[in-house]
């Protein structure tokens, strides 16, 4: 066997240049943190190599903190020192002892460096000679580099026999020290890992995971290769017959198709036969009716002939009559007075509806006159004397007459009085002459000032609406600033203040490339730490507020921009301060902040400002305020030149004055100004508001004195051109009367015989000829009926039934579908022996819309169906009405290319069974019954040792979340010869066949959802690892011959019982690793480190688990504190201490016996 002999450490942690010999299992005690766990952290390191394989320190439950810098450089942790080196190297080496008595060193060389960069490694391994720090150190104390490393053993003569080799990459040393180490697997940095800082584990499963078996998992990849194709294949057959399906439902829409088309044609011929036969019985009708009509008209001919003998009759009769009416001369003068009152009367009628509606206007006038009048007097202004005039001469006009027949109330002929009631109508303005004469003057003199006072109003009502308008505007301005300010947004507030600042400032940032922190105002680089100080800061400053900085650099450019575009843009009054001068001023002590007592004092700067600036505002604000003194009174004031007070009384040059408060209290400086700002904006839009609303009732007051003054001179000019039309009033009215006089007087009995004796005879004429113009119309019409039969309906009907027997069978041509003419006509003649032929139309007409559209759908759906099949595969376009060409293809898949799918499904299917049996479910059971061997040995190991009188034992049992599986897998020798795919033993376990190809197809699976196909992997992983198909247990044999589970007991025992057989079979697992229980154990070597071990043991249990170790043939290295030597000291071959002072650790070797006694 190899054996440890010594351990190099230099610069590693607290050890600084330290040799470990070690001599077989050797022990190391110490107190915590001493140091015992960081030498076999070494030892780790140096069998494992690299950084994220190496656990530091797991034992202290550290291993997140520690890492290989820190190791390296020392890492402390305190306050006052972190590390107790800085860049340097370190240095770990193992020597190990041949049995032919030669040796071997292996290790690293690590560069670690304070700046926290990875450090740099170098492995070595020396073969045939013994540890020689000359390898290492190129002076005393100081070490090689990683890159001297190798430069130096390729020239460092070694003895007879040695060699050395240096690795800078992980997998070359791994792979040459396992092969020095003894051939061993590439398990054993795992295994040294793990034991270094073992702990007994309460899960067994874990234990024998991570201890006991090792993961082999059954190669996969070919099984799910042929199971991929075998999908491949199975996938095709589903598209074929996918295919075929959808084909299937084309040669259905075809079909259909077809059908909808025949129904719609013998509909089509059986509508257009229908209507030739309706068109032909039409025609009958027509002809029937033109010989009527011919009978009729001969029959109102000679009607018509003996109305016209006693028309002639009639007509002389009267012509008699009203020759002898004629003759007489009353009826005459009758006639004459009749015509003359009709003209009177109209004339009559139109002057009183005039008269009234002058009224009702003077009426509504003289209403408005008096309501100004109030309103003069209210306003305290003179009411004109024009007013008055209207208001005294206007009478107030009588209720009108009732009219009759839409004129004036008259008298019939005959009666007396007419006179009387017709001037009781002429009251108002219809009155006296004079009266009329003063009126029309009043009116004419009011217009002139009622344009004078309305032009006044006018005046008033548009300064108003001009003062609304400014206010609106304001009140708009003033909440557009307010939103603004919300949201932080000064430069609302920075336009209004200072518009050519924020001008030239926007020109500035758009002509020099400015950032918006490179051209700041004044005011947004200041603040004022004060609050009672804020008035006289802000008032003081003034527009200098609004100065706007620029860094010194771009100074010039800035002034030649001012400088050009000063008339142009506006840009008067804007200061541009020079930061250069200012900061030398300053400098050279011209510019100075003075003390407490300077205004100067109050304003800080701003230190969120660009850097180049923040010198310039301080000292600018020194220049500006430095010279004005803070003072509290009025009196104090006066002891100043230039001072002010928190009243913003200012002294200058000794005089005193107050600032204007609109100047200075609306803010611009520091965190105070927003707030201040917005209330300002929004106490003045409060006054806006109540400013307008004060507004709106005065426009409403100059609203209606503007509807009593300038609105009404219209009305007054129609009142002055209305009132001379009635002056002819009173001689129509006299003129009515006298023509009505006359008419009363006449001798009217002759005339009435007369009259009517000319009406009788008028009555019998009359009714002579109406029965003469009927008998014309009635002629007229049979004439033009016969006419219009002749020359338009029965050429009509001729032609249109022609048309449409020709067009029902020119149908079927149309639509090429002449070989149904037979069936057609049969349809035709088969609906019209049952119904009649209106309702053989009827239907046919009704139906058609629906035929057409159903064969326009089974169409669309035919070609849709078509389209999609073709995008979908590939088929190409096809522009035909049927589905041959896809017919064609189903045929060709149904007969093909089906079978022949098919059969290669099937073929590997086969090949895919054969995979699964002979290298998947064989080899699975094979690692199963492998495991249960394994654990059977270890058992044979433990049925020998007793502790505390037990003994364990190891059993296992089928996990029971891959029972399925594991059933099928024990039971696949049953079925031998049999397709597995198709044997009664797939649908015995379908459970479990079903998990297993869920899982082994997932590589086919694109699953889109990462996580879930992540998680199916490990699902795939845990089929593959035969280990867990098995639970484990531990059964414990007490001496009375009782047995008990571990899983049963764990919670109930101490921890010394439970942990006992966990120590034995990781020194099992070792012994396994390094192949000693074979009949010729290997040359490996044969550590077993183990950190803080046996900590929950009892002293025998202890003794117990430590021979057995030494026994099995193990080196082991283990670390405990000094309360566990009492039970180790015995089984160990060498002790050694480890002390610390303060911040360096070293080894003692202490002689074993020295121990013990």
């Amino acid at each position: 066997m190899k054996q440890l002999t010594r351990i190099r450490l230099v610069n590693w942690h607290l050890f600084a240049d330290t040799t470990i010999t070690c001599q077989g299992t050797t022990y190391f005690i110490g107190v915590n943190g001493a140091g015992k766990s960081t030498i076999l952290d070494a030892v780790q390191f140096a069998l494992v190599g690299g950084q994220r394989d190496v656990k530091f320190n797991q034992a202290a439950m550290t291993g997140s903190r520690r890492t290989l810098s820190s190791y390296v450089r020392g890492e402390l942790g305190t306050e006052g020192q972190r590390y107790l080196r800085g860049d340097c190297t370190g240095l770990v080496a193992l020597e190990f002892a041949n049995p032919d008595g030669t040796r071997f060193v292996h290790g690293a060389l690590v560069d670690a460096y304070a700046d926290n960069h990875s450090p740099d490694l170098a492995y070595f391994i020396v073969h045939n000679a013994e540890l020689n720090d000359t390898w290492f150190f190129k002076a005393p104390g100081q070490l090689f580099e990683t890159g001297g490393l190798r430069r130096h053993l390729e020239h460092f003569a070694l003895p007879a026999g040695g060699q050395a080799q240096v690795f800078s990459r992980l997998e070359d040393y791994r792979a040459n020290l396992l092969n020095r180490l003894g051939q061993l697997r590439d398990t054993f940095p795992a295994k040294i890992v793990k034991g270094v800082a073992f702990s007994p584990l309460t899960n067994i499963r874990d234990f024998v995971h991570n201890y006991l078996l090792d993961e082999a998992l059954v190669d996969v990849k070919t099984l799910q290769e042929q199971l991929e194709t075998l999908r491949h294949f199975e996938t095709l057959v589903a598209d074929i017959a996918a295919r075929i399906a959808e084909l299937d439902r084309i040669e259905e829409y075809d079909a259909e198709r077809i059908a909808n088309r025949r129904r719609r044609i013998t509909n089509g011929f059986v509508k257009r036969r229908a209507e030739a036969d309706t068109l032909l019985a039409g025609l009958k009708r027509r002809r029937l009716e033109r010989d009527e009509a011919d009978l009729g008209l001969k029959r109102a001919e000679l009607a018509r002939d003996g109305l016209g003998e006693s028309l002639k009759l009639a007509q002389e009769t009267l012509l008699q009559a009203q020759l002898a009416l004629q003759t007489d001369r009353t009826a005459a003068r009758q006639a004459e007075l009749r015509a003359a009152i009709a003209t009177a009367e109209t004339d009559l009628a139109a002057l009183c509806r005039r008269e009234a509606e002058l009224s009702a206007a003077l009426a509504a006038e003289l209403t408005a006159m008096r309501t100004l009048r109030d309103l003069l007097l209210t306003d305290g202004q003179p009411v004109p004397q024009e007013l008055e005039a209207f208001i005294g001469e206007s009478p107030t006009p009588p209720a009108p007459l009732p009219a009759k027949e839409g004129g004036a109330s008259l008298p019939s002929p005959g009666r007396g009085g007419a006179g009387g009631e017709v001037a009781s109508a002429t009251g108002g303005v219809g009155g006296e002459v004079g009266q009329r004469s003063d009126l029309q003057s009043a009116i004419c003199n009011l217009q002139s000032v009622l344009d004078s006072l309305g032009q006044t109003y006018a005046d008033q009502r548009a300064l108003l609406v001009e003062k609304v308008r400014g206010l609106r505007e304001e009140g708009k301005r003033l909440q557009r600033e307010i939103a603004q300010l919300r949201t932080g947004d000064r430069d609302a507030s920075y336009e209004a203040a200072a518009p050519a600042a924020a001008r030239l400032r926007r020109l500035l940032r758009a002509e020099l490339s400015l950032g918006p922190d490179e051209v700041v105002y004044l005011c947004q680089a200041l603040d004022v730490a004060d609050e009672a100080w804020q008035d006289a800061v802000e008032g003081v400053l003034g527009a200098a507020r609004f100065h706007l900085l620029v860094p010194p650099a771009h100074y010039d450019a800035a002034m030649r921009l001012y400088r050009a575009r000063r008339f142009k843009d506006d840009l008067h009054g804007v200061g541009l301060p020079d930061g250069d001068r200012i900061l030398a001023a300053a400098r050279a002590g011209e510019i100075r902040r003075g003390g407490g007592d300077r205004l100067a004092t109050e304003v800080q700067t701003d230190h969120r400002i660009a850097e180049p600036l923040q010198g310039t505002v301080r000292a600018y604000v020194d220049l500006l305020l430095g010279g004005t003194v803070k003072c509290e009174t009025l009196e104090k004031l006066r002891d100043q030149r230039q001072a002010v007070t928190r009243e913003c009384f200012v002294r200058r040059h000794f005089s005193t004055s107050h600032l204007d408060p609109r100047h200075y209290r609306r803010w611009f400086i520091g965190g105070r100004a927003i707030p201040r700002q917005i209330a300002e904006r929004e106490a003045r839009l409060a006054a806006v508001g109540d400013e307008l609303a004060a507004l709106a009732g005065q426009l409403a007051s100059l609203e209606q004195r503007l509807s009593l003054t300038r609105d009404r001179v219209r009305r007054f000019i129609d009142l002055e051109r209305g009132l001379p039309e009635l002056a002819r009033l009173p001689e129509a009215e006299a003129a009515l009367a006298a023509l009505g006089a006359e008419l009363a007087g006449l001798d009217t009995r002759t005339i009435a015989a007369l009259q009517a004796e000319a009406q009788r005879a008028r009555v019998a004429a009359d009714e002579v000829q109406t029965q003469l113009s009927q008998a014309d119309r009635s002629i007229g019409d049979l004439q033009r009926l016969v006419h219009t039969l002749d020359r338009d309906v029965i050429p009509d009907l001729e032609r249109a039934g022609a048309a449409a027997d020709a067009a029902a069978h020119g149908f079927l041509l149309l639509a090429d579908a002449g070989d149904m003419a037979d069936e057609a006509e049969k349809e035709y003649t088969r609906r019209r022996e049952r119904q009649a032929l209106e309702i053989v139309l009827e239907n046919a007409t009704r139906y058609e819309d629906d035929h057409t559209k159903a064969e326009a759908r089974s169409r669309d759906r035919l070609r849709e169906a078509k389209q999609a099949y073709s995008l979908r595969y590939d088929f190409g376009y096809d522009s035909q009405e049927d589905a041959g060409r896809y017919t064609a293809e189903r045929q060709r898949y149904v007969e093909s290319e089906l079978p022949e799918y098919e059969a290669r499904v099937a073929r590997q299917r086969g090949l895919a069974e054969q995979e699964l049996v002979e290298n998947f479910i064989h080899r699975l059971r094979e690692q199963i019954e492998d495991a249960r061997s394994q654990l059977d040995h270890l058992n044979t190991t433990l049925n020998k040792l007793r502790f505390g009188g037990e003994r364990y034992e190891f059993i296992t049992s089928p996990a029971p979340d891959l029972r399925r599986v594991y059933d099928m897998v024990m039971d696949s020798q049953a079925v031998l010869g049999a397709s597995l795919f198709d044997s009664d033993f797939r649908r015995k376990y379908q459970e479990g066949w079903d998990l297993l190809f869920e899982r082994l197809t997932i590589g086919a699976d694109a699953s889109p959802e990462p996580g879930r196909r992540d998680e199916r992997v490990e699902e795939l992983r845990r089929l593959q690892d035969y280990r867990n198909y098995l639970a484990y247990d531990i059964r414990i044999h007490y001496p009375n011959g009782d047995r008990a589970l571990h899983s049963q007991i764990s919670a109930k025992k101490s921890g010394g019982e439970t942990t006992t057989p966990f120590y034995v079979a990781m020194a099992a697992s070792f012994a396994q690793a390094y192949r000693l229980n074979q009949a010729r154990p290997s040359d490996t070597i044969r550590l077993a480190i183990f950190d803080e071990a046996f900590g929950k043991m009892d002293t025998a249990r202890t003794a117990s688990a430590l021979k057995f170790m030494v026994d099995t043939g193990l080196q082991v290295l283990l670390a405990t504190p000094p309360d566990k030597a009492g039970g180790l000291l015995p089984h160990v071959d060498s002790v050694r201490t480890v002390v610390r002072q303060e911040n360096h650790a070293f080894v003692l070797e202490i002689d074993k016996r020295e121990v013990e006694t």
